[in-house]
């Protein structure tokens, strides 16, 4: 079910929740016979044999992805997919996933990541760990309080059952993409499946009840993707039909019936085609994610994924019949350690999980090696780079052969360094805030910028002059998505960043204060009205303080970047044409209280056609932020503005001293010719 609808539908099924109260079931089943029997759980021991059954063909698989990602995939992707191999490896993918906001239901699965698949094994092995210490839990109060284990664990059970399930629905409905992921909103779908071990054998179904049970809990299950809509509804309410259709089928089991779905579940072919599930749910991700990227296509027809399901196929087989078999078969041989203070696994089991540790990490590290020495690379090119004579400085040049820089490796991480944190007694200080000062003595000249992350990245043309003058100071302070117009609906931090701004305005007086004046949008542009207001007040504590308004930079609907690593820095089908303009009496209105009005975006997109690279340097590094790379090259296009009215401003920049990299502490002397 699973890979059938992640291949040829790009849905999810439903069939993982499945999973999930199976493996439940089947765990709670086991270790309830083993109590009422007179053994107390030992989690410890339970847990190393449980991962060592599970950690061979997992590993094995992490190992093939990694080496597929660094075979098919450009050098982008590689740092998050090594992380991505750990957090597979050590069971917290899920929470990985979640920090990077990942969309589970996009719908161009070639730009997931080939590990993400893991996340439900990431919450899987997580409860394991949580409810091989409840039974624990649950034996010992059970012998304490003279109760039976299975209605102590029952009742244990059922609460967390009801309490989870409350917390998903609450959590689905704040942010289901990030509940999708989480593995407390996923735990009463296990505790369903504990639930139903312990109260079947109390259960006496009639046949012909077990026979409708488990042909509507078959029909359930797999009419499940198509009639709900679980890309906005996973995991709250909508979960409970998957995990009822199972628990239907569940129910039903018991001596064969003539018409009931046993017939077909407890078939022998099914059975030996179950062997090889858990390696297949392993690889058919993978084999879609790197098949997708590898031909440049976001869905596949119906032939190329009966192609992915068969190398899937055949890498299941081979994974199982190679790996998770013998290994398994080698464990069995294992006796019970003698020793008190030893697990009672033997030694097998703890070796298992180390050697599989031991392959990923040698994997990764080797792939660590790899990705520093393109990053070495990578960055010597950018240090060689003559920005006076690229990007908007060279509208008329070409991609050169080893394609634009920054490389591939770099541009997601070509943000701008904008200084030292500043001082913790500073008291203007803002979250986020970062001070580059003049080398001796107080500055000669005093440039401030403030804003959103648009902001920050611009810093990068403002440093091109800054660095080139070391008597001169830079400060910055910034706040994500933070713009005049919507400092209220941002949150406080973005208030409480304007306010300090106007006061380190009023008393500190510097120079130059650089911001943005519009917010752009992909089918609109949006002025600051108020924003006027705010500057005239400025400018009246100190009048000789010029301000700078910038155009904000077009945002694109889907990132460039991603677009021509797959299609070509030259592809038209990686091309955005904007149409916004701004509203002419606002900029009026700025200049009337002696703002310089600044528009580059003629040269970040000529002819208002936003490319992914211009001049040779990438521009864009995702949907609405530019390289810092191609921000340098745009320092003199912005001297060219504001020199008419700022005359202390240089008026060629690359030339006018040697440039030494304050913000990073590093000196990084350039030519006077770049």
């Amino acid at each position: 079910m699973v890979a059938t609808f992640h291949i040829w539908f790009g849905k999810v099924s439903g069939g993982v929740d499945v999973f999930l109260l199976v493996s439940a079931y089947l765990m709670t089943r086991s270790l309830a016979l083993r109590s009422e029997g007179g053994s107390i759980t030992r989690p410890v021991s339970y847990l190393i044999k449980k991962f060592s059954r599970l950690l061979p063909a997992a590993a094995v698989t992490i190992a093939l992805i990694t080496v597929g990602v660094f075979a098919f995939l450009p050098a982008n992707h590689w740092q998050g997919s090594l992380s991505d191999a750990l957090g597979s490896l050590f069971y917290f993918e899920n929470m990985r996933l979640q920090d990077a906001t990942v969309d589970y239901f996009a719908a161009d699965r070639s730009s997931a990541s080939p590990f993400q698949h893991f996340w439900s094994l990431s919450v899987q092995g997580q409860v394991f760990i949580l409810f091989a210490l409840l039974h624990l839990i649950g034996d010992a109060g059970a012998r304490y309080l003279g109760f039976p284990v299975r209605k102590m664990l029952l009742g244990m059970f059922s609460v967390l059952a009801v309490g989870s399930f409350a917390y998903s629905v609450w959590l689905t409905d704040q942010n289901q993409a990030y509940a999708y992921f989480d593995t407390a909103a996923r735990v009463w779908e296990f505790a369903v499946g504990s639930v139903l071990a312990l109260v079947q054998p109390w259960l006496r179904v009639p046949w012909i009840v077990r026979s409708c049970a488990s042909w509507l809990g078959i029909v359930a299950m797999l009419a499940c993707g198509f009639v709900l809509p679980v890309e906005s509804s996973f995991p709250g309410w909508a979960a409970l039909w998957p995990v009822s259709a199972a628990a239907l089928v569940i129910i039903s089991a018991g001596a064969p019936t003539r018409f009931g779905a046993d017939r077909i579940l407890a078939h022998g072919a099914l059975n030996k085609l179950g062997g090889y599930t858990y390696a297949l749910y392993l690889t058919h991700w993978p084999v879609l994610v790197l098949f997708l990227w590898a031909v440049g296509l976001e869905r596949v027809n119906w032939w190329q994924g009966l192609l992915i399901l068969g190398v899937s196929g055949a890498l299941s087989f081979v994974i199982a019949r190679c790996f998770e078999r013998p290994v398994a078969a080698w464990l069995k041989r294992d006796r019970p350690a003698r020793k008190r203070w030893l697990p009672r696994t033997g030694w097998r089991s703890p070796v298992a999980i180390l050697l599989s540790i031991v392959l990923v990490v040698g994997v990764v590290g080797a792939g660590t090696m790899r990705l520093t020495q393109q990053l070495r690379q990578d960055r010597a090119a950018i240090e060689a780079l003559r920005v006076s004579e690229a990007g908007a400085n060279a509208p008329g040049m070409t991609s050169r052969d080893t394609g634009p820089l920054p490389a591939v490796s770099l541009v997601t991480s070509d943000w701008v360094s904008a200084g030292q944190d500043c001082a913790a007694d500073d008291p203007f200080l803002t979250e986020l805030c970062y001070e580059i000062p003049a080398v001796e003595g107080e500055a000669e000249r005093v440039v401030y910028a403030i804003g959103s992350s648009h902001s920050t990245q611009f810093n990068a043309a403002l440093l091109e002059a800054v660095n080139r003058h070391p008597g001169w100071g830079f400060r910055t302070q910034v706040s994500p998505g933070c713009y005049y117009m919507s400092r209220e609906g941002v949150g406080p931090e973005c208030v409480d960043l304007w306010d300090r701004a106007a006061a380190y305005i009023a008393t500190q007086q510097p120079d130059l204060v650089v911001l943005f004046g519009t917010q752009t949008y992909h089918e609109f542009e949006m002025t600051q009205p108020d924003l006027v207001d705010w500057i005239d007040d400025a400018r009246h504590s100190y009048p000789g303080t010029r301000f700078v308004a910038m155009r904000d930079n077009p945002r694109i609907p889907t990132s460039l970047f991603e677009c021509a690593t797959r299609f070509g820095y030259d592809s038209d089908d990686c091309a955005f044409r904007y149409e916004t303009s701004t509203d002419p009496a606002y900029i009026a209105a700025l200049e009337e209280v002696g703002v310089i009005w600044v528009d580059l975006n003629g040269f970040i997109c000529p002819d208002r056609e936003c490319r992914p690279s211009q001049g040779g340097v990438v521009t864009y590094l995702d949907e609405s932020h530019l390289t810092g790379t191609y921000v340098r090259t745009l320092a003199q296009k912005f001297s060219n503005a504001i020199v008419p009215a700022v005359d202390w401003w240089p008026r060629r920049v690359y030339e006018e001293g040697a440039f030494t990299d304050r913000a990073r502490g590093n000196d990084v002397l350039e030519d006077l010719n770049r």
